[in-house]
């Protein structure tokens, strides 16, 4: 990140994205006048939570002793869902998290205070793609039981009979059983899998 710029309203419905023309340089070659790269940098105007271990990113309240961070893959969701950014290293109240990841209703809640420049080269390019395509499969997943977000209120008590948080406290209470996750399948899975199965008659 190379500038900090206070918030402006009127530039948060989009990403802004430029190409630094300095990035091009010519160089002489065998006689021959030739342009090479030597850096390509695309540059992004973000909009961006505060990173202050002071406050909390999401409702901006006084950090106390039960603070945490906020994990990297809830970082790339909020980015790409809902165009803001939040800081490596950016910490929220940990009232805000489930199971160590965000809530829907603290999701909802974050919204930015600054726009940041920020300057990636081809391969931080490519990562960001990259993630955004594995977001997109995940939230194509149908009853998705391992994303805590995954499912709605109504959709667990429709598959399974039990409420979100009777379905999380079982699956806390099964995994104390000794039972392990699988390669094909997490222990979340399979119990929703069992529990659709008796309720709808599978």
């Amino acid at each position: 990140m190379v500038d900090v710029n206070s918030f402006d309203d009127d530039s948060s419905s989009s990403t802004d994205v430029q190409v630094d023309g300095s990035s091009f340089r010519s160089i002489q070659m065998n006689g021959d006048l030739s342009n090479v790269v030597l850096k390509e940098v695309v540059k992004l105007q973000l909009n961006s939570t505060s990173s202050s271990h002071k406050n909390c990113c999401i409702c901006r309240n006084d950090l106390k002793k039960n603070a945490a961070n906020i994990s990297s893959e809830d970082r790339d969701l909020i980015f790409f869902t809902r165009n803001i950014w939040i800081p490596e290293g950016a910490r929220c109240c940990a009232d805000h998290l489930a199971n160590h990841q965000l809530k829907q209703e603290a999701i909802d809640q974050i919204k930015p205070v600054s726009i940041r420049q920020a300057e990636l080269n081809s391969a931080d390019v490519q990562l960001l793609l990259n993630k955004s395509q594995i977001i997109l499969e995940n939230h194509n997943k149908k009853f998705n039981f391992d994303d805590l977000r995954g499912l709605t209120e109504d959709e667990y008590r429709l598959l399974t009979s039990l409420s979100k948080d009777d379905f999380n406290e079982f699956v806390k209470i099964v995994s104390l059983s000794g039972i392990r996750n699988s390669s094909n399948r997490s222990i979340r899975t399979a119990i929703g899998i069992y529990l659709c199965n008796n309720r709808l008659g599978l």
